[in-house]
């Protein structure tokens, strides 16, 4: 089932064109990497999915139906969550609840999943970054949304709950959750996303599984062992072969393995699959080093 679908969706902003020719099938289930520099089109996309941001031309739906209609299966966790500072944890949730139409018993059952038992009677003005990014993903999640959004949901957070939300997401799509998270830390993301989404000037440049972006721009493989020579690395034409590394191209790794197994007996083998950072840089060629992403 398709969860997102757009057809040549354009966005333009006073005059400025933000997004061009958007059109893409996001299914249901799945994570979504959503990358690309300052100004790529991320949040615009994600405002218009949310229906926030009318498109001028071209079609979207959302859930099947227009965007901003299916509000109750739809969760939102911006960069910056608001709170009421001097409430507690519980009436903050309290009162999403109430405006979301959702009972006392999914407050407390957010909560205890989310860990925030230890904390509900805290006020929000003493909460760490990572705390309240929890209580902004429970906002997000009590009406058990089929799609949620979320930008830039890490940033500034430690590395175990930047962990910690991310295995959130994945627990989600069991229960058909889509998950599509606007990020510049790429390595974070990069062992939990299903596929990525690359966005440049508003455009589409890359869209798939690391494994199938990796195959479409025949990126480099770097196969190590102790017994690689320069000698060996030579002979089946591949490059370097210094400190016991060669490097290929991802269309000829199965082959390049086979020969270093059955012809060289070489079975201590090492292979460093492309990245998603790889994968971004290839899609975007010289506008690569050009805005803010993280390896």
């Amino acid at each position: 089932m398709s969860v997102v679908e757009s057809s040549k969706l354009s966005v333009f902003r006073k005059n400025k064109k933000i997004l061009s020719d958007v059109s893409l099938s996001i299914n249901e289930g799945q994570l979504i990497a959503l990358i690309g520099h300052n100004g790529a089109g991320k949040s615009t996309l994600i405002k218009t999915i949310l229906g926030l941001i009318k498109a001028k031309s071209g079609s979207i739906r959302v859930l099947g139906k227009e965007p901003g209609t299916m509000r109750e299966l739809v969760g939102y966790l911006p960069e910056h969550v608001t709170f009421y500072e001097t409430s507690t944890v519980l009436d903050n949730l309290k009162y999403f609840a109430d405006l979301k139409g959702v009972s006392l018993e999914k407050v407390k059952e957010m909560i205890s999943i989310l860990g925030l038992s230890k904390i509900e009677n805290q006020k929000v003005s003493l909460c760490s970054k990572g705390q309240r990014q929890k209580l902004g993903l429970a906002q997000a999640l009590l009406t058990k949304p089929k799609l949620l959004l979320l930008d830039e949901p890490t940033v500034g957070l430690d590395p175990m709950a930047s962990d910690f939300m991310y295995k959130t997401l994945v627990a989600l799509k069991v229960h058909g959750c889509t998950s599509i998270v606007c990020t510049h830390e790429l390595q974070l993301i990069e062992s939990f996303m299903d596929k990525a989404l690359v966005l440049n000037h508003g455009q589409i440049k890359a869209f798939g599984s690391l494994d199938e972006l990796s195959k479409h721009f025949d990126l480099p493989v770097f196969i190590s062992s102790s017994s690689i020579t320069p000698v060996i690395s030579k002979e089946i034409g591949v490059h370097d072969g210094h400190n016991g590394t060669i490097e290929c191209s991802y269309s000829h790794l199965d082959e390049t393995l086979e020969i270093l197994r059955r012809k060289y007996l070489i079975t201590d083998l090492k292979v460093k699959m492309p990245s998603l950072m790889n994968a971004f840089k290839a899609s975007l060629g010289e506008d690569a080093g050009v805005g803010e992403v993280h390896e």
